[in-house]
């Protein structure tokens, strides 16, 4: 359990770099205005409530597709597909910006073990 506890810290603390990084500041909005984007445009147009166009929006921009939900026009379908092709490269370039972040504050702090060795020595010596 306190694994997974300094994972999701750890997560959140790359999360927070890719917010101080001013090259990839805007990542996050962006990724956000497209899912907004999507909920907005297949509420309306496929006339869906505000869950199932969010719910259908996060499915397709994470590639999952359930298959439960789809375009039923030929104008949603072509929204869709430019939806997916933009979409995907936002969310990978994110995602891309978290890992890079999580890596390198990895290399920068030391290993719990590390720290362990090093408080052990300052008790000995």
């Amino acid at each position: 359990m306190l694994s997974l506890a300094l994972a999701f810290r750890g997560l959140a603390r790359a999360v927070g770099g890719v917010w101080r990084d001013p090259e990839t500041k805007a990542l996050p909005f962006v990724a956000a205005a497209l899912v907004l984007t999507g909920t907005i445009f297949y509420w309306r147009f496929e006339d869906w409530t505000l869950i199932e166009a969010l719910y259908f929006s996060v499915v397709t921009l994470t590639t999952v597709g359930y298959g439960d939900l789809h375009p039923t026009s030929a104008g949603t379908e072509i929204f869709t597909i430019f939806y997916i092709l933009t979409g995907i490269g936002v969310f990978v370039a994110l995602l891309a910006s978290v890992a890079q972040q999580y890596i390198a504050q990895k290399a920068e702090s030391p290993s719990a073990r590390e720290r362990l060795s090093a408080r052990r020595r300052d008790q000995t010596g």
